[in-house]
């Protein structure tokens, strides 16, 4: 896939600090989506364009908007993500119920919902505090890997490996879902993955509790459908007989990169680039403009998570 020739390696703005300024108040109503949109074009008014959605614009699928349509949907994305942290661990699952579209809920849960347990990969991006607030108010018993530990949307400190990985282990062999993001920025990687030019660090957590319960695995992201949203599931590989852990976290891996790098070359109104993406694909950026390429190195760490 080529890359356009118009990016440029230019620092992008930061919509963080305005974005209180936006005025997303409506405490009685987390849910006004309303609200949420008519901001979030506010925060891109003032924050616009981004060099990085340029970049991204020149891996983006057919057929692809001109680029001022396509950056500005991708732009209006990652500010409504920004709107959402804004009250994120603030506001209970229960009240965000009204962001989701009905229709796809049930066959999302269903999907999620494995006799043998499942691993649910999630990343950074992409209204990945939707569906945070999605897990934690519709898939029963299922646990989130998460920085810190929130009884409210039952997360398990990553700081915490030990007894993180002994718990969810349990859930697993309960035929229980747990949610892990292998590109948080939280514990020691086990090794990166590149995508688009960019490289991320990975840890082994996922790959380490779907091997050793036997479990299912799943992509789990949320797409935009107009002004609500709702969550998709993608089925993932599983340990096959007699496959080493090096070669299932291969396997693994590598579908967890294919699933990102198919979101982030999709449609734009769903792009929600969180901060630790954009800052790669800014690194990305300038290996291009000084003709370095990526390092392909491995970090080796002491914990699964």
């Amino acid at each position: 896939m080529g890359q356009d020739p118009q990016t440029t390696a230019e620092a992008a703005p930061d919509p963080r600090p305005l974005k209180r300024q936006a005025l997303y108040v409506n405490v009685d109503n987390p849910a006004d989506v309303d609200l949420l949109f008519e901001n979030a074009e506010k925060v891109a008014d003032t924050h616009g364009p981004w060099p990085v959605l340029d970049y991204l614009y020149g891996f983006a699928r057919e057929p692809k908007l001109p680029r001022e349509a396509w950056t500005r949907q991708a732009l209006v994305a990652s500010c409504i993500e920004y709107l959402l942290e804004d009250f994120f661990y603030n506001t209970p699952p229960s009240s965000m119920t009204g962001l989701f579209d009905p229709e796809g809920l049930g066959e999302a849960v269903k999907a999620l919902s494995s006799p043998r347990g499942m691993v649910a990969l999630a990343f950074h991006g992409g209204f990945g505090v939707n569906l945070i607030h999605f897990f934690a108010a519709f898939v029963d018993d299922g646990l989130i890997i998460a920085p810190k530990a929130r009884p409210a949307f039952r997360s398990l400190s990553a700081k915490d490996p030990a007894p993180t990985l002994m718990e969810s282990l349990r859930a697993l062999g309960e035929g229980r879902t747990v949610c892990v993001a292998p590109d948080g920025e939280v514990g020691k990687p086990r090794g990166t993955i590149q995508l688009l030019g960019a490289e991320c660090a990975v840890n082994d957590g996922a790959a380490y509790l779907a091997f050793e319960s036997g479990c299912d695995t799943a992509w789990s992201a949320m797409l935009r459908k107009g002004r609500l949203f709702t969550p998709i599931v993608v089925p993932g590989p599983s340990r096959a007989p007699g496959e080493s852990f090096k070669g299932f976290r291969t396997r693994l891996m590598g579908f967890y990169r294919d699933r990102i790098e198919e979101h982030f070359t999709g449609a734009p109104e769903n792009l929600a680039i969180s901060k630790g993406w954009r800052r790669r694909l800014k690194a990305a950026m300038a290996r291009q403009a000084a003709n370095l390429p990526t390092t392909g190195a491995t970090t080796e760490g002491t914990s699964p998570i």
